[in-house]
């Protein structure tokens, strides 16, 4: 893997000017080894909005490449192009950080992990949860075994899904890839992997739509984990006030991790909060995310905490998987898979 020289700050370029990508910038803010040092939106006011006075605006992700002395790019543009543009970059020699969900396919996650191999170049994926503190500490409990094994794991979580509640491509199924479920969904397959160890093996799903709509807007999966463990997913899309939980039962206690109330210890029929739900958790877990991602492409693999790219492709071949039952009327989907690296 290439390196960086230490002496450098650390150049990052960031192609696509959403909310998600200003989310970046808020978050790279002040940074002292690295900064965010040009900005590419074919929608050029909303590239000059973001980018600070003076930082370099393109409307073409490979003329910035060419023109700009980079390091790494952040790639947060709709998922059906996230592909070409890793690419793209992996050739250009820079290191990439891709927003969830990686691709919209199985077979471009496999290009682009393929492709910054070639190229020597670090590819992790943004699955930001795996930086926030109260996540981390649900995380840290299971793998401890201080309350036995993960028997059963639940995820639920509510979007507002209706036209006009998000960019316009969200409902464009080829650039988007599907709804709620390779949007939103994979936060909560992202957990149930994580927290747990564990890679999904088998799927069985139901997605609904609204006339209309060209993607689901509400889903529910059942799924088994390679170790035999049970889980659920539940999407829906009305759902007020907002929701995002996931409940892992163990051997002797259940957590709870709730995004808006925290982390809690449920046992011998009384429950206990350990960690309290902080409203900046989400610009924290974005600024670890990228001292990760930064510190690993300075120094190669194990100098940085990151996603590791099969990871990422195995939360996209899961949601995949629950289209797919759903497709067949709720058959079992199975997956094969590299089994989860933690991070």
């Amino acid at each position: 893997m290439s390196s960086v020289p230490a002496g450098r700050r650390f150049r990052i370029g960031l192609i696509g000017a959403g909310s998600v990508g200003a989310a970046h910038v808020s978050a790279a803010a002040g940074a002292e080894g690295y900064e965010v040092a040009a900005i590419c939106d074919p929608r050029g006011p909303a590239a000059r909005a973001l980018a600070p006075a003076g930082l370099p605006v393109f409307a073409d992700h490979r003329e910035m490449f060419a023109k700009t002395r980079l390091d790494a790019v952040i790639v947060a543009a709709p998922h059906a192009l996230h592909t070409p543009m890793v690419t793209d970059a992996a050739e250009a020699g820079l290191h990439v950080l891709v927003e969830k969900p990686m691709a919209t396919t199985v077979e471009d996650c496999t290009r682009m992990i393929d492709a910054c191999e070639q190229a020597g170049t670090l590819l992790a994926v943004a699955h930001v949860v795996h930086f926030d503190p109260v996540a981390e500490e649900a995380r840290r409990i299971v793998a401890s075994g201080e309350f036995g094994r993960p028997v059963l794991v639940t995820h639920r979580r509510s979007a507002h899904y209706d036209p006009g509640s998000r960019p316009s491509w969200f409902f464009d199924h080829e650039l988007a890839g599907g709804g709620i479920v390779l949007n939103v969904g994979t936060h909560g397959l992202d957990r149930i992997q994580w927290f747990t160890g564990t890679a999904i093996r088998h799927v069985t799903g139901v997605v609904h739509g609204r006339t209309g709509l060209d993607v689901e807007t509400d889903a529910l999966a059942l799924l088994q984990l390679a170790d035999g463990t049970s889980a659920s997913v539940s999407l829906i899309s009305r759902g007020a006030p907002y929701f995002d939980e996931t409940e892992v039962v163990l051997d002797r206690a259940t957590l709870r991790v709730s995004g808006t109330e925290g982390l809690f210890l449920l046992r011998d029929g009384g429950s206990e909060r350990l960690r309290g739900a902080d409203p900046e958790r989400q610009q924290h877990a974005l600024r670890t995310q990228l001292d990760g991602f930064v510190a690993a492409a300075r120094g190669g693999p194990g100098a940085g905490r990151y996603v590791d790219a099969r990871y990422g492709r195995s939360v996209v071949a899961a949601a995949l998987a629950v289209y797919e039952s759903a497709a067949a009327d709720g058959s079992r989907v199975e997956l094969v898979t590299d089994g989860v690296m933690t991070v």
